[in-house]
């Protein structure tokens, strides 16, 4: 019997609605995106699942 050995991404908490990012994995990581939350108040980035999270007061 195997276990999925999906390692989870920390969230990040953010101040802003409006955030960028590019993997941070230097050379190794992805293109600087922008992601807009909109309505929402957590977004995930397309390319590696970071995921953020808006501070509420």
């Amino acid at each position: 019997m195997s276990k999925s050995s999906k390692s989870q991404t920390p969230i990040t908490i953010v101040k802003s609605k409006r955030v960028s990012c590019d993997g941070t994995g230097g050379a190794l990581g992805h293109p600087r995106i922008y992601i807009d939350m909109g309505q929402n108040n957590t977004a995930k980035c397309k390319y590696c699942d970071q995921s953020f999270k808006l501070q509420i007061a």
